[in-house]
Formats: C-alpha cells, sequence, structure tokens
C-alpha cells in the first residue's frame, strides 16, 4: 500500500531532524511531489532557524526539478518521434515539435515512461549550522546544442536584478520570456534578493547526468563544494 503525503512528510520530518541528509526521488513533478519538496526546505531551514528563506529555497527547488523531469521526458518523446538527437538538424526539428505539442497531461503520461525506462530525478539536500546545499540530478546526458544554449542563458541571467527587466530585455530583442531562460533568471534575481552570490548556482555536465548545485552558506564557516571531474556551466 502507498503511504499518504502526510506519512511521507513525517518521515521526511524525522529524516531531518535526525541527520544532515535527505534525498528524493521522482519521475515527473505532481502536487504531491511538490509538496514533499516543499516539506522538506520548511524541515531544513526551521531546524537551521532560516525560515525566512522558504519561499526562494522552494521556488528554486521546484524550478529546477521540474526543469530534469522535462529533459527526461524530451528525451523519450524523440525515441518514439524517430529524431536522431546527435543530428542537430532533426534536434532542433524534434524540440520545435516538443515545444509545441507537449502538454501537463502529457508530462504525467511522460513521466510514468520514464519510471519503466529508469529515468529519474534526484533531489537532494545537505545541511548543517554552517549552510545548504541542494543538487538536483537528472540521468540522460545533455546534448552539446543543449549546453551551449545554457551556457548562454546563465550567462546571461547574470545581468538580471530584476525579473521586469529581463522580461522587457528579451521582449525588445525578440528573444525568449518563458522556459528554461526564464527559469534561470529568476533563479538568479531571487538568489541577488537575498544576498546570496549566484555564483554559489553551478549546472554541472557529466557523459551520463546533469547537475544543478545550489550552496547556501549560514556561516562565514561555510565551504562550498567544488566537482573538478565535472564541466562547469557558469556564467
Amino acid at each position: 500500500m502507498s503511504q499518504s503525503l502526510q506519512e511521507i512528510n513525517d518521515n521526511i520530518a524525522v529524516a531531518v531532524q535526525n541527520g544532515q541528509y535527505l534525498t528524493l526521488k521522482t519521475h515527473r513533478m505532481t502536487e504531491m511531489v511538490e509538496e514533499h519538496l516543499k516539506h522538506a526546505a520548511e524541515s531544513i531551514l526551521a531546524k537551521s532557524n532560516r525560515s525566512n528563506l522558504i519561499d526562494v529555497v522552494y521556488t528554486i527547488l521546484k524550478e529546477l526539478a521540474i526543469n530534469g523531469c522535462k529533459a527526461n521526458q524530451k528525451r523519450i518523446f524523440f525515441e518514439e518521434r524517430g529524431y536522431n538527437i546527435h543530428d542537430a538538424k532533426q534536434y532542433s526539428i524534434g524540440n520545435e515539435e516538443y515545444k509545441k505539442i507537449f502538454s501537463e497531461e502529457m508530462a504525467l503520461e511522460y513521466g510514468m515512461k520514464a519510471k519503466a525506462k529508469g529515468l529519474y530525478v534526484l533531489v537532494d539536500f545537505l545541511f548543517d549550522g554552517e549552510g545548504l546545499t541542494l543538487e538536483i540530478s537528472n540521468n540522460t546526458p545533455i546534448m552539446p546544442q543543449e549546453e551551449a544554449s545554457m551556457r548562454e542563458k546563465l550567462k546571461k541571467a547574470m545581468g538580471y536584478n530584476d525579473i521586469a527587466e529581463f522580461y522587457m530585455d528579451q521582449a525588445t530583442a525578440g528573444g525568449e520570456t518563458e522556459g528554461a531562460g526564464l527559469g534561470l533568471a529568476l533563479i538568479i534575481i531571487l538568489l541577488k534578493g537575498e544576498n546570496v552570490d549566484p555564483k554559489y548556482f553551478r549546472i554541472m555536465i557529466d557523459k551520463d547526468r546533469t547537475v544543478a548545485r545550489l550552496e547556501i552558506p549560514f556561516s562565514d564557516r561555510f565551504v562550498s563544494k567544488r566537482d573538478a571531474s565535472a564541466r562547469v556551466v557558469q556564467g
């Protein structure tokens, strides 16, 4: 029998009180998954006396988890449509089709397909009195054109301090005002609003997974993690 929302949240709360590490795993974003992410963030930040950061941390967690689920589901979509993701022209055609027709209902369906194929998103929380480290990873490789696009979007996002400024600049230039571009800009703006250095947000890529890492120092003694084995996408 599956556990109820309250039972799982109770287990999350106990895990947070008893330790310094928590991992949540999902294949698709649902209201229940969102509730678990929010409860985990609330429990950890309350324990660390940083409840003022709940809204920011939850918003960023949700954005990155959704991105990871979408990346996995897009791979399945490409496979079913017969697009060669390694071919630049076919990738471009498939990506446009995906963005045009993919819906919330399809996301739930493809979430189940992702589970069947062993594709998932992991949300790791590492926390103590010095700071909080969040890592959101999905186990599909990123294509070179996707990495280049992500690098450019993150670089642009670093230049914004206000989401309205982002919208105005993108609209004037005929650029993207939704999707990953908006999501990255939102993350950077939220961090700046809480006086968290955006350089603590990194996206790391290796051959079989993509990891978004956010570190939030609670004290001057916080030591940032470094992952020399991965290529880093940062502005």
